[in-house]
């Protein structure tokens, strides 16, 4: 085989070119600390990294996402706990209010107290984020939710609730429209509602009684009528004959009554005559209670008659009072969940980080002792085929035609 001065030149130049494009690469490693900068130099592994990339930046959104959230759930957390020490106030005036020796002088004290509780239940309920969102105003965010007019107070909001991702399988819900907060509340005990006949003249009122078996209980309006001051049917109102639903005798001042999976109690002294209501509870909000209260206040107790009315509506009072703080609770808990998924999200994501990083650092990072000694390696060749060239190029026939 025989090469030519030209060809041999040529295959010098081209393995220096080599080596020199091998040293760069491999320098370009040690200086980027990447093991490729295209896809061309190993298509695989690009394309695995590209994948981890994506997830990267889906987690770090899903991180910002969670803080917003968290933040925005934390407000609402604490506006719970303001609306819990509203309605604890209110409940404690509740029971100053339905002490008996008390005058109504000092029942306008209380009543004074009352309404400003209300005006700071209405503040709290159209409270923001701090981001200028409405908390209570489900996705309406924009709209001031509660509206308090000479009529009570409207809802603006709507009922929906707007949902943030926090990781690619989880929706959290950034809050609570006002209706399942402030609006849609049961009255007395949640089934029923008592009452004391506006014409009774005898001194008993009634409780707001408890169900005690609910598979016996048929809603329906039932009156308790005493034929004497010891003796009472139980009617409903069934019409035009109401039907007699159980009849007691020998009734004393304490006693529970019992009917239909119900209990109620009656402390005094009916008249003939008397009766006492019981009718399925109706729905009320908080600025509701808070008002009827404010009512039963002013009224306060006058006649002996009156004076049963008085109690019985101050005991529904507190018992409604009651139903709006066990609803708060409920929402409370709620948000406390919430809050508790965002956290056990963060720690699967930073763990999730952890492993991805990991993942990408063995794709993408180059292995500095090796890509060293592979730089040191090729160097050497480098200069090896540099000086052979020399030697080479200053040959030719004529250096030995003498």
């Amino acid at each position: 085989m025989r090469l030519s001065t030209a060809a041999i030149h040529r295959n010098s130049i081209d393995s220096i070119l080599e080596q020199q494009t091998r040293l760069a690469r491999t320098q370009t490693q040690v200086t980027s600390g990447k093991r490729f900068q295209t896809a061309s130099e190993d298509p695989i592994a690009a394309t695995r990294a590209a994948a981890l990339d994506r997830t990267v930046a889906d987690n770090e959104q899903f991180a910002r996402n969670s803080n917003i959230l968290q933040s925005r759930l934390s407000y609402e957390e604490q506006s719970l706990v303001d609306v819990t020490n509203t309605l604890q106030q209110a409940r404690e005036l509740a029971l100053q209010g339905a002490n008996s020796t008390l005058g109504q002088g000092e029942r306008n004290m209380l009543i004074t107290e009352l309404r400003q509780l209300r005006g700071e239940l209405v503040d709290v309920a159209n409270r923001d984020d701090g981001n200028g969102e409405f908390l209570f105003a489900g996705t309406s965010t924009g709209t001031k939710p509660f509206a308090d007019g000479t009529t009570g107070v409207t809802y603006l909001g709507d009922q929906t609730t707007r949902f943030v991702r926090v990781s690619g399988s989880q929706a959290i819900a950034d809050g609570h429209p006002g209706t399942e907060v402030f609006l849609n509340l049961t009255e007395a005990n949640g089934t029923f509602t008592t009452a004391v006949g506006t014409a009774n003249t005898g001194t008993a009122t009634i409780d707001v009684g408890s169900v005690i078996d609910p598979s016996q209980w048929v809603s329906g309006n039932y009156t308790i009528r005493f034929t004497s001051s010891t003796d009472y049917v139980i009617e409903d109102d069934a019409t035009p004959v109401p039907n007699q639903v159980a009849t007691g005798t020998g009734f004393s001042s304490g006693q529970a009554i019992q009917f239909l999976g119900t209990r109620v109690t009656l402390t005094g002294t009916p008249a003939a005559g008397d009766t006492f209501t019981v009718q399925p509870a109706a729905d009320t909000d908080m600025f509701s209670i808070v008002d009827d209260l404010i009512t039963t206040l002013s009224a306060g107790p006058g006649l002996p008659s009156d004076k049963a009315v008085f109690q019985q509506q101050i005991g529904a009072n507190i018992a409604n009072l009651d139903q709006a703080l066990n609803r708060v609770l409920s929402v409370r808990s709620e948000v406390g969940s919430r809050l508790q998924a965002i956290d056990t999200a963060t720690n699967a994501r930073d763990i999730e980080s952890v492993d991805l990083q990991s993942l990408l650092s063995d794709l993408r990072d180059v292995d500095y002792a090796q890509a060293i000694s592979k730089l040191n390696q090729q160097f050497a060749g480098l200069q090896a085929a540099q000086a052979a060239y020399t030697k080479i190029s200053q040959l030719s026939l004529f250096d030995y035609i003498r």
